[in-house]
């Protein structure tokens, strides 16, 4: 026997390993295209599959529940303004389409007076981005605006806000009243003009609804103003509803009972085809905590109490929460999003640090003071943010202290559990923070990002950062040079899901 015919008598290839083997190779492919094509191969692969597929579902499900077993989280950071030319930004529009397994990005703002227009999308399989150069009717460049999915093959892009100059050196701020889709497959931009349309808008929050069978774009809420754009901006409580493109008619839903008092930057999520779910957001005078459930069948809000509202690691902090996406976990019935970490200190290290503030770690103190972050996107409603509301005052003895929250950093997971809401006792509950490791996570915590839920993974995008905080005194918290643009792209998987 020939050394040639010896080594191919020895040798194996990938089909001669144990199941074993190949199921825990299949754990490390994503989710998307290279992972689709495993079934492909043969019928015992095909059957892997199948088994890797509700082990993923499964595993997720479970990690990210309401029980408080510890889990890990891992994070995958990339920094696309290096590799891909990508302007790091804020308050962009993101949309997640399964069916192309692609992540479409539109606009945003890149600093406090500028606001972009450029279209990108993100390839899931690869990892890679890539400029979108649509032709047609092309949106004016904006950030705040809702960018949805119809589920007929185009994405719905409405409202928004940027900044126009006034004189050589003044600004305004200009609210959006078009609507513009875009056709996946056509690769075009149309605008879709009407008179009965809500108007100028932005902050708002928008989700498709099946109403008897039919497919409506549900708009609630956020920033209004008038078509000559000289009045002052004003929070609106207003239900709209959109049909579709082709006939293109805007209805307000009539409500005469109880409803959410006016806001904007709040999150909106379709349940079934009876019911959305508003959470969170900023109304003129505080922030709101409180969550609200609307009824198609009645044309009924209903506010649903909310459980551990206070303890300081169940919930995001008043500081942060009025500018944190929230995303929906349908097979769990949670709303996660990710804030900034916050842990109560320890009696002993409140006396080694007695140099630093804590009274943020007490909420019976915290919740007196509201202190909002100024918007490096919105500087014309700053007076807005901070009227009728309370600074912590600046005594003199706290000239040498240094708050405590500002020197956490990175981000953590908070859940909210919503799966009573149909009980006979509607509630929604913010779960305990689980304890878990965390692999890769940012040294600095962000607002006003995008977060996306896409398979058994999160994707969070942009958002402005908050500089760990060298000492800086209470004075500056909220001083811009603090705070940088980002546009790190995250992915973060649960438990032992690979990346």
């Amino acid at each position: 026997m020939s050394n040639h015919d010896e080594i191919s008598t020895h040798s194996k290839c990938i089909e001669d390993l144990p199941e074993e083997i190949l199921l825990r190779i299949f754990r490390f492919i994503l989710p998307y295209k290279d992972y689709a094509s495993i079934r492909l191969v043969c019928r015992q692969w095909e059957r892997l599959w199948r088994e890797i597929k509700q082990w993923r579902i499964e595993n997720f499900s479970n990690h990210i529940s309401s029980s408080t077993s510890a889990v890990s989280i891992h994070w995958q950071l990339i920094d696309p303004s290096t590799k891909f030319n990508l302007t790091p930004r804020f308050s962009h529009s993101v949309c997640y389409v399964d069916s192309k397994q692609m992540l479409y990005v539109f606009g945003g703002s890149r600093d406090m007076a500028t606001s972009l227009n450029d279209f990108w999308r993100l390839n899931l399989s690869t990892r890679s981005w890539e400029r979108i150069l649509p032709i047609g009717q092309y949106p004016p460049p904006k950030c705040s605006a809702t960018f949805i999915d119809d589920e007929n093959g185009n994405l719905i892009l409405f409202g928004g806000r940027s900044k126009i100059y006034t004189d050589d050196i003044h600004m305004r701020e200009q609210l959006h009243h078009e609507l513009h889709s875009y056709s996946i497959e056509g690769n075009t931009w149309n605008l879709h003009s009407n008179l009965s349309e809500p108007g100028p808008i932005s902050d708002h929050s928008a989700s498709i609804v099946a109403i008897n069978n039919q497919k409506r774009m549900i708009v609630f809420g956020g920033m209004v103003g008038t078509m000559n754009q000289q009045s002052l901006l004003q929070g609106t409580n207003d239900l709209w509803q959109w049909t579709d493109i082709e006939t293109n008619t805007w209805t307000m839903i009539q409500i005469d009972c109880n409803r959410p008092e006016p806001r904007k930057g709040h999150s909106q999520f379709t349940l079934n085809s009876n019911h959305i779910l508003i959470v969170g957001g900023l109304s003129l005078t505080r922030v709101c905590r409180d969550v609200w459930l609307f009824s198609f069948q009645t044309n009924q809000w209903t506010q649903i109490t909310v459980n551990n509202q206070y303890p300081n690691d169940f919930s995001p902090s008043n500081d942060d929460l009025p500018y944190l996406p929230f995303c929906f976990i349908p097979s769990s019935q949670l709303l996660i999003t990710f804030g900034r970490v916050k842990r109560h200190p320890t009696e002993h290290e409140r006396q080694t640090y007695s140099q630093y503030d804590f009274s943020h770690c007490d909420w019976k103190s915290h919740e007196h003071f509201l202190v909002l972050p100024s918007s490096s996107s919105d500087d014309s409603d700053e007076p807005t943010r901070h009227t009728n509301t309370y600074k912590r005052p600046l005594v003199p003895p706290l000239k040498t202290k240094y708050n405590m929250l500002e020197l956490s950093t990175g981000l953590q997971m908070y859940r909210l559990d919503i799966s009573n809401l149909f009980s006979l006792y509607p509630c929604v509950t913010w779960l305990p923070s689980k304890c878990t490791s965390v692999f890769g996570s940012p040294t600095r915590s962000s607002l006003y990002y995008s977060l996306s839920y896409a398979r058994n993974e999160f994707i969070l995008f942009g958002g402005i950062e908050k500089r760990k905080l060298q000492l800086q005194k209470l004075s500056s918290e909220n001083d811009h040079r603090l705070q940088s643009i980002s546009g790190t792209l995250a992915f973060i998987t649960i438990s032992n899901i690979p990346l």
